[in-house]
């Protein structure tokens, strides 16, 4: 498994001039990538802890790492985990970093267009306040969130289209074409967020320009709201 080589390759430390932040970074691949190599993450923690500073991104994928590592690994994180006031810190950064106007995903005018229809179709099925570009409480954002008037979170909606799918090959079938796969970013957000007790619905940006109106629109993400677990008082 090649997961498994590149980890064994790095279990002893960064190779071949490796700083720590690029190493920071293989690690961070890995976690995206849904891989685990806990010998490989503690040379990663030995090599920031020496590191005299770390760039604003690296800090922030520090904070996934460890948010991965806790939820998924917390058997063998448990021996080397970060302490509490580093995640605290790190928390705080991250969140400073990936919030605010400036980190919202830049869409062009179709996908704007199609982000504010999901919000306003949201806004009539669904007992909640609707905003877009919600950044959470763990401190990654979602496309739409749903919360109550005290700002619990009720769902978070999450658009797969053209800012969270990358194409790839397929080289399973006859011929070789190209299919749409989630971006491993995303879809470490979105396990997280689902790991932390909250609910989680994907709307396809393609399927959702295919509905013919907006009462269809609306039974849809009725629907979905309520597979995602959403209580039927509040829709």
């Amino acid at each position: 498994e090649l997961g498994k080589a590149v980890g064994d390759h790095f279990k002893e430390g960064p190779k071949a001039g490796l700083s720590p932040e690029e190493f920071c970074s293989v690690g961070w691949t890995f976690v995206t990538l849904g891989l685990y190599h806990d010998q490989m993450f503690r040379a990663v923690f030995r090599a920031l802890e020496d590191a005299p500073t770390m760039p604003g991104e690296t800090l922030c994928q520090l904070y996934e790492i460890h948010m991965a590592l806790k939820v998924f690994r917390e058997d063998m994180y448990g021996k080397y985990a970060l302490e509490a006031d580093a995640v605290s810190s790190l928390k705080s950064h991250y969140k400073k970093q990936k919030g605010g106007r400036l980190r919202d995903v830049k869409l062009d005018r179709s996908g704007e267009k199609l982000f504010k229809d999901i919000a306003e179709c949201l806004q009539k099925v669904v007992d909640g306040s609707v905003s877009r570009q919600h950044q959470t409480e763990l401190g990654m954002a979602v496309d739409v969130a749903v919360t109550t008037k005290k700002g619990k979170p009720i769902v978070f909606v999450e658009v797969d289209g053209q800012h969270s799918l990358m194409k790839t090959l397929d080289l399973t079938g006859p011929a070789t074409s190209q299919i749409s796969r989630v971006r491993g970013p995303v879809l470490l957000k979105r396990y997280l967020l689902q790991k932390h007790g909250y609910r989680i619905a994907v709307v396809s940006e393609e399927f959702w320009r295919a509905l013919p109106d907006s009462r269809e629109k609306r039974e849809f993400l009725r629907e979905l709201l309520r597979c995602a677990g959403v209580p039927s008082k509040l829709l």
